[in-house]
């Protein structure tokens, strides 16, 4: 059995499915695990069961700043994450007037596909990042695109169209080619709720991203969304727009044997290892025994891919690493 066989049989909730795994690593946590074993590949190194290739490009400014595809200014975090901090929103006021939408790179899509494609071991999968809501306010402003919500809806309604719109122009280009899923990271939660509440993103987020989701879905491919926070008010929507894996799930903020029971026939789990409350401060046989429990709720007739909640950054010792692939490879 291919690491792609395990995934698929998982995510088919087969009884007595084996357990795939994915450690994803910060680029400042891989260069630690490159340097404590002398490897090449740190995914490789961790046997992880998804490869991912993502539609980022963006453009060195200087030593601590980037551009990304659709001018947001970007600086690098100070605690070894890979995603920045925004310090440049391109749309000032509510209006799209003078910007323009970046054209879909062709060629480096296509270059992405490529390297998805060469790899029939793994689960693969197309990595679309600032989605949706987490575009828009990348491009606005997060107070303003939630007050543009409340008290200037033609503009929101213009600014997610026009998102969509280019997302559908980039799906378009990669949807006829031979990988298994699309991964759609858009962080809509906070750690009690949703940061719009379930009223505005089922006005403005659920409607353009179910016509990308029937899109992605209508090619056969799979689709795993990735958000943080709690999103249990709309977990029903979830799944009725098609969506076969949601990371991350966070034990600080889900009851996880109830997630299981409630959603896990109709949904993979993906995560459940927390990086922010648990792998930093654990010991490794900590980490091997929260590892087996949480593999005991969540991966009962399939449905579950053990994974830390997030990337795994450099404050988490590399020995936590190894002990939760212990568990998985049991």
């Amino acid at each position: 059995m291919t690491r792609r066989d395990r995934a698929l049989s998982a995510m088919a909730h087969e009884p007595n499915a084996a357990i795939p795994w994915h450690v994803d690593m910060t680029a400042a946590f891989a260069e630690k695990v490159r340097g404590a074993f002398g490897c090449h590949d740190p995914d490789e190194f961790a046997g992880n069961h998804l490869f991912r290739a993502k539609y980022k490009q963006n453009a060195k400014l200087n030593d601590s700043e980037e551009l990304d595809l659709f001018g947001v200014r970007w600086q690098k975090s100070p605690d070894g994450g890979d995603v920045g901090i925004i310090s440049g929103h391109p749309l000032k006021e509510a209006s799209l007037d003078g910007y323009e939408f970046p054209a879909i790179r062709t060629e480096f899509a296509s270059t992405l596909c490529d390297r998805l494609e060469s790899r029939s071991d793994v689960l693969t999968q197309f990595s679309i990042t600032m989605g949706f809501f987490e575009r828009a306010w990348s491009l606005r402003g997060m107070e303003p695109l939630l007050l543009d919500m409340a008290a200037e809806p033609v503009f929101a309604e213009a600014l997610f169209a026009r998102i969509e719109e280019h997302h559908m122009a980039l799906l378009d280009c990669v949807l006829d080619r031979q990988f298994d899923g699309v991964y759609f990271g858009d962080d809509w939660g906070q750690q009690r709720g949703l940061i719009m509440g379930p009223p505005m993103w089922r006005k403005y987020v659920k409607p353009g991203l179910s016509r990308i989701f029937e899109r992605i879905k209508s090619t056969g491919k799979t689709i795993c969304l990735h958000s943080c926070g709690d999103l249990r008010e709309i977990f029903p929507d979830l799944i009725d727009m098609g969506v076969d894996i949601y990371n991350t799930l966070q034990p600080e903020i889900y009851d996880l044997a109830r997630m299981k029971r409630e959603y896990g026939q109709d949904i993979t789990f993906y995560g459940g290892i927390s990086t922010q409350q648990f792998l930093p401060y654990a010991t490794p046989d900590q980490v091997r025994e929260e590892a087996r429990r949480v593999c005991d709720v969540l991966g009962c007739n399939g449905g579950y891919i053990l994974s830390g909640t997030h990337a795994l950054t450099p404050d988490i010792p590399v020995e936590n690493m190894l002990a939760m692939l212990d568990v998985a490879k049991e």
